[in-house]
């Protein structure tokens, strides 16, 4: 499987951009006029009910990614000015302590929507005075960082270019993001089972089968640039995961992976 891994850093030139506020407040959880959950709601409920499966299933099979996010995060050609770390959509906290263990003497700050997650990634922060955590927004961060690390989490959101801006008006100047992304308009593969289970719900439900819009992985260099940021490079990443058999694959993708929201959506 291939997921692109993306660096950039915000430019001397649009240090006014830094001090907006623009990108703020873009997702809420609510209820609409029929009393059923918001995305962003059952993003939360979802997040919560799958944190220890998740834990346990996904995150030894994402480890791949993540090693590599970390070696480019801590490249030697990164002069990171002095600040602390932010962790958007940290999940269970796994690579909090991780990242403060590369970027020594820095605080790292882990952020999710569930709090189910969060209680999960706090017993990783006991006992290091440098790691925290807490429930907050992707879409809008709080505060300014010298650094910022993503895995997994940018897909998952409701606006893909409103939150890269964001996380880009968070940095601080010379500040740099690492990010890595489960993209739409690839897939997964052409031929095999995934494509077949592609063209079965394509069938079955047309547009309603998409994941959400098409090609919005396209529009991320022009919103990063928007917002006064540079990419300073953007490449697939191609690790393979594996499975037992097929029915554990699907289990595992609808109690404690993104298949889980889509039940509680769906009913």
């Amino acid at each position: 499987s291939s997921w692109p891994a993306t660096a950039w850093q915000p430019l001397m030139r649009t240090l006014k951009l830094l001090l907006t506020s623009s990108a703020r407040g873009m997702a809420s959880m609510t209820t609409n006029a029929k009393g059923t959950l918001a995305p962003a709601s059952i993003l939360a409920e979802s997040w919560s009910i799958a944190a220890e499966g998740y834990d346990e299933i996904f995150v030894p099979r994402f480890k791949p990614w993540t090693d590599n996010a970390l070696a480019l995060l801590g490249s030697a050609e990164f002069k990171l000015p002095q600040g602390d770390v932010l962790v958007p959509t940290c999940g269970p906290g796994h690579e909090l302590p991780l990242v403060a263990e590369l970027l020594k003497n820095r605080n790292v700050r882990g952020t999710d929507l569930a709090p189910g997650m969060i209680e999960v990634a706090q017993k990783r922060c006991e006992g290091n005075p440098r790691l925290s955590c807490a429930v907050e927004d992707a879409m809008a961060p709080s505060g300014e960082y010298a650094a910022l690390f993503s895995v997994f989490g940018l897909q998952q959101l409701p606006d893909h270019a409103q939150a890269i801006q964001a996380w880009t008006r968070c940095l601080k100047i010379g500040g740099v993001a690492v990010v890595i992304y489960w993209p739409m308009g690839q897939g997964v593969e052409k031929r095999g089972p995934w494509a077949h289970w592609g063209r079965l719900l394509k069938a079955a439900l047309g547009d309603g089968a998409r994941r959400g819009v098409q090609g919005w992985e396209d529009a991320l260099p022009a919103a990063i640039e928007a917002a006064g940021g540079e990419v300073l490079f953007a490449h697939p990443l191609k690790y393979r995961i594996t499975w037992p058999n097929a029915s554990e694959m699907f289990d595992a993708m609808a109690e404690c992976g993104p298949w889980h929201a889509l039940r509680l959506k769906k009913g």
